[in-house]
């Protein structure tokens, strides 16, 4: 750990020095000794290190927490050595996104043998994702304030941040959602079970403890065992991740109320025994099969809090990579603002044309845009035309369209669906 020379020790050599050449050139012995004791001193102290073993402990109160919501943050420092501390300086690492609430992540000290001491702050999590907090950065400081010596310690905490979850139970109860799905019920249809159903080709992601290997040997081709689902029928919520889901804000944008959306809508089924699954799609496609419980409702929430805006994968390509895994009659819930995709109609017809139940929730990105850049009204009259005649063509094709805005709840949009 190299020393680090503050401004005073600078200001010593080069005073020590000075004084040494101004007493050689004018042969004044008194000035050369006093620049040779600066110098000296500085020697002295840079060659006595006097650093001390220290054990930092970290606290959080939570490691798993959503959307908006503190985080209390402790720090336990205890010097192990048999002497005291240098002057310490401990800054406590955290990710710009938090924003401090109260307290502060910096505390300077000077410790005893065995003395504690104790560094506690709050910090907020506005954005979702993954984070870590750490590591925690060292500085000592000698007694003279000559040295700094800095130091890192490998002590960090990983935070998951989650969308927030709206409570969105009346608004679905009052459109009359649990009419067109009949809860916990068993159906004779392809899923996760212990009686055969069928066998079907095989697919990427397929567990190979599926695999039928006697029709392996005897077709040569692979074949995967479908078993009859022992749960109820499936909902899959479709969330567009795709790089146009970042206009607006930080905080509003269409990924950031879908990802709200598709957590209430997911938590809310979960709730009713229902199975429930996530597919995103941006760069790529990621699938999450169905299930029930409170493991998927902590595996969705942790795919939505990973997602990131980026690539321009269409609909059609995830709806034709869905269409064997859907179970006949699932609904369908599409989280997208439809911006720059063309294949959205005939995703939508093809969903519709199989049976399915499609719920397209759209957040408008059009208000969004006008949220961080002026947009003129005429410009934005006609945009908005051309929305609405995009999800008009979409509801002609029997889907429940909801044009979502940034000043609209969550519970309020979902009240446009009208399933009588």
């Amino acid at each position: 750990m190299p020393n680090l020379w503050t401004r005073k020790a600078a200001i010593m050599l080069t005073s020590g020095i000075s004084l040494i050449l101004i007493g050689m050139m004018i042969s004044n012995f008194q000035l050369m000794i006093i620049g040779l004791s600066f110098i000296s001193m500085l020697a002295i102290n840079g060659w006595v290190s006097g650093h001390s073993e220290l054990t930092i402990r970290r606290e959080t109160s939570a490691t798993n927490v959503y959307k908006g919501d503190d985080i209390v943050i402790s720090l336990t420092i205890t010097n192990n050595s048999y002497r005291r501390t240098q002057q310490l300086e401990l800054f406590d690492n955290v990710p710009h996104e938090m924003k401090m609430r109260k307290g502060i992540n910096q505390m300077r000290m000077n410790l005893g043998p065995g003395q504690s001491a104790t560094m506690k702050y709050v910090v907020r999590c506005p954005l979702r994702g993954h984070y870590t907090v750490g590591p925690v950065s060292v500085r000592y400081r000698n007694a003279f304030n000559l040295f700094v010596s800095e130091t890192k310690v490998d002590d960090r905490s990983d935070i998951t941040v989650f969308p927030q979850i709206r409570d969105i139970e009346d608004a679905l109860l009052r459109s009359d959602v649990p009419k067109m799905y009949s809860g916990a019920t068993t159906l004779k249809t392809p899923g996760p079970g212990m009686e055969f159903y069928a066998l079907r080709e095989y697919l990427p992601g397929d567990s190979f403890r599926s695999i039928n290997w006697k029709a392996l040997a005897r077709t040569g081709e692979m074949m995967v065992n479908e078993k009859t689902r022992d749960a109820v029928t499936d909902v899959f919520v479709v969330v567009d991740t795709r790089d146009v889901s970042r206009i607006g804000t930080v905080l509003k944008n269409p990924l950031e109320m879908g990802t709200v959306a598709a957590a209430s809508v997911s938590n809310y089924f979960l709730k009713r025994r229902d199975s429930v699954s996530l597919v995103t799609y941006g760069s790529r496609m990621d699938y999450l099969p169905p299930e029930t419980g409170d493991k998927q409702y902590f595996k969705i929430l942790s795919g939505l809090a990973s997602v990131q805006p980026k690539g321009s994968m269409p609909l059609q390509a995830v709806t034709n990579a869905l269409s064997p895994r859907i179970s006949r009659g699932s609904p369908v819930f599409i989280i997208s603002s439809l911006e720059g995709d063309g294949t959205t109609l005939p995703a939508i017809r093809s969903l519709s044309g199989k049976g399915h139940e499609v719920i397209v929730l759209s957040p408008s990105s059009i208000d969004l845009e006008r949220l961080v850049s002026r947009i003129p009204r005429m410009s934005y009259e006609v945009l908005k035309l051309e929305r609405q005649n995009r999800l008009t063509a979409i509801a002609g094709y029997g889907a429940k369209v909801i044009d979502w805005t940034p000043d609209v709840e969550l519970s309020q949009a979902l009240l446009q669906i009208n399933l009588s």
